[in-house]
């Protein structure tokens, strides 16, 4: 008999008749938003070279949802992302060899299926959602679009530096990824590369497949799949494997990205002057080293590339993977879409078009957003000072922006509420107008000072400030408190209308679905045309 061998990891292994053995390994990823990505680890009896993972999330099908590899060591490796639930799978090795687990303990009656508990306990009766019932699309491959032929032919007769220059008009010409017909192509190009993957989201699961080298001399890796076995919403990944091992990347010549897992992903949508785009700049490190690396997200809106004469007032967001219009990000119930609302009310002409800057939170987000030592003061405010100091030229330097305070803005939710009115209160020279959505406003300093401290220490400021609240949950979302902070701006000399608004959402709670709904008054009050 040829029998995987059980490892001392989460989840299951598999068993096979025959006389090598195999094994298998299952991690989950709690994604939040009852979302969990599920890695598969398979290690096949030696000389497979294909495996396929098949389960009740893809129609039982031995030929959809394909592993990558072999690799070195002979594995093969697939993520995919699950709804909660309890699933059922097994590997399909060289197109028919089904295996499984004789002695895990977790799996079906008859068919002797290895289970995955996605949040739930083995003893749950829970259905399995996988994808909303769709399972597994694994888009079926087509033939090279014909820009992508013509551009391995021009990589191949090309020369030396002469591939540089091609490959840079070519990708300016045709963004990343490329619709053609009833096909979508991923192009990436780097001769020192060993493998070039492709992970897309799409349909609630992950699905992987390999790049073909088209141009091996000329290091040009591209696949064409189905646009139509995608859906509607999907984003992706690219792994690129060298001798260092393998990286995941945000497709270098992505028209647009978004956010999945905390992280940034290309989003799978194709070029359109009527929208706006997002960049990102990946990792942006504080020199001083006070505060954590966080990926920043750049909203660029329609008719940026198209009028290069143009600058734009500029909006600074803190929770920034949390802020655009994937379904997923954050916590299973999509952002903010401030990225289509802005599309919306720009296209409407009710507001003038602007920059969006999205910085990520860390690990240490309550000390980044939190009052700090002084409230009084931000020289020791490591994350204010990274926006005025990094951030925020950066954003200048790279972007054409209006600079100046009164195009300046910050805006937050929650503890992203605070730091927002904090950071301009201290710096009206340079953040001329901010957005409070639901502050938290009960944090203090370390010497109990708050928010009221800070007003009526700092007095009248030019600031036009916007504050918001729901008025259900635990806390009434901070109504009684943010209706104190506005009777004190009025005091101090604030005047609605003028430099204040405020918005009382009755029934509304403390979720990015509540403010997604409402996102409009603040945009209307920091960018309205008047």
């Amino acid at each position: 008999m040829r029998k995987c061998v059980r490892r001392v990891l989460f989840l299951f292994l598999v068993a096979v008749t025959g006389m090598e053995s195999a094994t298998a390994t299952v991690s989950l990823t709690d994604l939040g938003g009852d979302q969990y990505r599920a890695t598969f680890t398979f290690k096949p009896p030696a000389g497979a070279s294909t495996v396929y993972l098949a389960g009740n999330f893809n129609g039982w099908d031995p030929g959809r949802t394909k592993m990558d590899g072999p690799d070195e060591q002979g594995g093969f490796h697939l993520a995919i992302e699950l709804s909660r639930g309890r699933y059922e799978y097994k590997f399909v090795v060289d197109g028919s060899q089904w295996c499984t687990d004789m002695e895990n303990p977790h799996k079906s009656r008859g068919y002797l299926n290895a289970l995955v508990y996605a949040g739930v306990e083995p003893d749950e009766d829970v259905a399995v959602e996988g994808a909303g019932g769709q399972g597994v699309r694994m888009a079926s491959q087509l033939q090279l679009a014909d820009p992508v032929k013509r551009f391995a032919a021009a990589m191949i007769n090309a020369g030396g530096d002469s591939r540089h220059q091609l490959a840079d008009a070519w990708f300016r010409e045709h963004s990343m990824p490329l619709f053609s017909g009833q096909g979508v192509s991923f192009v990436y190009v780097d001769a020192q590369v060993s493998g070039v993957f492709l992970d897309i989201a799409s349909h609630g699961v992950r699905t992987g497949y390999r790049l073909p080298q088209i141009a091996p001399e000329a290091g040009v890796w591209a696949i064409t799949l189905n646009r139509s076995d995608l859906g509607d919403r999907w984003a992706y990944w690219l792994r690129v494997r060298s001798e260092n091992g393998e990286t995941t990347v945000v497709d270098p010549h992505a028209w647009s990205v978004t956010s999945r897992g905390g992280r940034p992903a290309t989003w799978g949508i194709e070029a359109d002057p009527r929208r706006g785009r997002i960049e990102v700049i990946e990792q942006l490190k504080d020199p001083t080293g006070r505060v954590l690396p966080r990926d920043v997200y750049v909203y660029l809106p329609p008719g940026y590339d198209e009028h290069s004469d143009r600058q734009y007032p500029v909006l600074y967001m803190h929770d920034g993977q949390n802020c655009w219009d994937d379904p997923v990000e954050p916590f299973g119930h999509g952002g903010w879409s401030v990225n289509l609302v802005a599309d919306r009310m720009i296209g409407e002409g009710s507001i003038d078009a602007f920059i969006a800057v999205g910085m990520a939170n860390t690990a240490a987000r309550s000390s980044d957003y939190g009052p700090g030592k002084n409230i009084l003061s931000d020289s020791d405010h490591g994350y204010i000072q990274l926006i005025k100091r990094v951030i925020k030229p950066r954003i200048d330097r790279d972007y054409r922006t209006l600079a100046d305070a009164r195009h300046t803005a910050l805006m937050g939710s929650s503890m992203g509420g605070i730091i927002s009115l904090q950071a301009s209160i201290l710096n009206p020279d340079i953040f001329g107008q901010a957005a409070c959505l639901s502050p938290a406003f009960f944090f203090t300093d370390s010497a109990g000072k708050g928010y009221s401290d800070l007003l009526k220490q700092i007095t009248k400021r030019p600031v036009r400030l916007y504050l918001d609240s729901g008025t259900a949950g635990q806390g009434q979302d901070g109504a009684p408190q943010t209706r104190e902070m506005v009777a004190l701006l009025h005091s101090l000399g604030w005047r609605d209308g003028d430099d204040l608004a405020h918005f009382e959402d009755a029934g509304a709670m403390h979720t990015e679905e509540a403010w997604r709904a409402r996102l409009h008054r603040p945009l209307s009050f920091l960018f309205g045309k008047h």
